[in-house]
């Protein structure tokens, strides 16, 4: 007999079978906890690199280096934070208190990073981004974000509800990363430049990092628990991580999933490369707001009408739909990478192409929890967001560590009103080359993401606590 099911002789299954829908006031609230999260995620995807370089002194190798061995252990850690989540039952709940009490931490962290002394040597200034960077990336953003992102499976077990939860927390999402992306270098040019205009601009994002994520995890309710209390000799004991990573690595459904998040993030080269391809193609920094409205209002205003348009023809159709559109826009880009008009054009249908597959991720992740805990009868709300989480840290620490090493190889120089030929490729390679080559991949395997023809099957089962040795096998093996 295997361990899952020798696990479930000696278990007691709890499942909620609240099926209370969500008021629009309390998604508002948890969609702006990703509001505060990117002023920590994206504030440093974005600039950290630049500011490194040219502030700090330290070469773009080094720095991509350093974010990519921290993204490595970041995604480790993800797997525990899962694990942790899954056994953590409190009054107030099993991810809001990570995502409250991480949050200032968080934020004060943020602005340590773009703070770094100016007395430490050479030596001591990488050792003290490295430290910090470390400490964000592997221990509170990891709490913080897969408590967050778990959020989603514990306030609702309701299908258009998760899809709504996804594209209301990508609204805020989109719209704090285009307030990031469009004033940030003017927040630095007038707050004095140079490490003054990055102390005060870091100052204020790491208290808007920090206030929106406290109060998404005190206000929100989760209603969706599913609990599974194991007992030995009549005691309850956690749930063995062993058993949930085996429950999850052993669906295939998931295997997609993380593929897919890998190669989300992993095309995201755009987000780090556009300050550089503003100032050195356009000959002007402030360009980078131009791109930054054009990439993202068209995805923000999108996300209010994917949750009827995946309704309407299907969560994988609309994904494929939007995917193509974007292979299309990347075309158009390549085609006209240094005519600022066209590469508007680009740049809007990119953001209406991307829409879909942004709407719908983290609710893809929720259901295949749920078809992992029909399957198997483990709980893998926290966990399941947390390797995840891990695709998506890998893919980013992949995504900063190639756009530093781009530029190495590119021969960038720091400060220099032109750069080479080869640094011209490298940055458009990353703005544009590159992300194609991702969507690519990833409108490839969304094909296998077949799930939706058994899934309100699965639900139903749920609800009527039929899961595990319990559940209908002829739905799904």
């Amino acid at each position: 007999m295997n361990e899952t099911v020798e696990a479930q002789s000696s278990e007691q299954i709890l499942q909620s079978n609240n099926n209370e829908k969500l008021h629009m006031p309390e998604k508002i609230v948890f969609g702006i906890g990703d509001f505060g999260a990117n002023y920590s995620w994206t504030f440093i995807a974005s600039f950290i690199t630049i500011y490194m370089t040219d502030v700090v002194g330290i070469a773009g190798s080094v720095i991509g280096t350093i974010i990519l061995f921290c993204r490595f252990a970041d995604g480790f850690s993800d797997l525990f934070m899962g694990s942790i989540i899954d056994n953590t039952n409190t009054k107030m709940g099993k991810a809001k208190p990570w995502v409250f009490w991480t949050a200032p931490i968080l934020g004060v962290l943020t602005f340590m990073l773009f703070n770094v002394p100016d007395f430490f040597g050479n030596t001591g200034k990488i050792a003290y981004i490295f430290i910090v960077y470390f400490l964000i990336s592997v221990i509170f953003y990891t709490a913080n974000n897969v408590a967050y992102s778990s959020l989603i499976s514990f306030m609702s077990k309701d299908e258009k509800d998760r899809v709504s939860l996804g594209s209301i927390r990508f609204i805020f999402s989109n719209i704090s990363v285009l307030c990031i992306t469009t004033f940030t270098t003017f927040l630095v040019t007038s707050f004095g430049e140079n490490q003054q205009g990055w102390t005060y601009t870091a100052l204020i994002y790491g208290f808007l990092c920090a206030v929106p994520l406290m109060i998404t995890g005190y206000f929100v309710k989760e209603r969706n628990v599913a609990k599974k209390q194991y007992t030995s000799n009549g005691k309850a004991k956690r749930i063995p991580f062993t058993l949930i990573l085996k429950s999850l690595l052993t669906e295939k459904y998931f295997i997609i999933t993380i593929i897919l998040y890998l190669l989300w993030y992993l095309r995201q080269t755009d987000n780090g490369m556009r300050v550089y391809y503003a100032t050195y193609i356009f000959d002007n920094a402030n360009v980078m707001a131009i791109l930054s409205v054009a990439t993202l209002l068209p995805t923000i205003l999108g996300l209010l009408i994917a949750p009827k348009f995946a309704e309407i023809v299907g969560i994988k159709n609309s994904i494929i739909i939007g995917l193509v559109i974007s292979i299309i826009s990347y075309i158009v880009m390549a085609l006209f990478s240094e005519n600022l008009p066209f590469l508007i054009v680009g740049l809007v249908i990119n953001g209406i192409g991307l829409v879909p597959f942004t709407a719908a991720l983290s609710g893809i992740v929720a259901d295949v929890g749920d078809i992992i805990y029909w399957k198997t009868g483990v709980p893998v709300q926290g966990s399941i967001f947390s390797l995840a989480s891990a695709g998506m840290k890998i893919g980013s620490g992949l995504q900063s560590a190639i756009v530093g090493w781009s530029l190495s190889i590119g021969g960038y120089v720091a400060g220099a009103s032109v750069q080479s030929e080869s640094t011209i490729f490298a940055i458009k390679s990353m703005q544009i080359y590159f992300p194609l080559l991702t969507v690519v991949l990833i409108c490839v395997i969304t094909f296998f993401l077949n799930y939706e023809k058994f899934i309100t099957q699965i639900k139903q089962q749920i609800r009527s606590n039929n899961v595990g040795e319990m559940r209908s096998k002829q739905i799904y093996k």
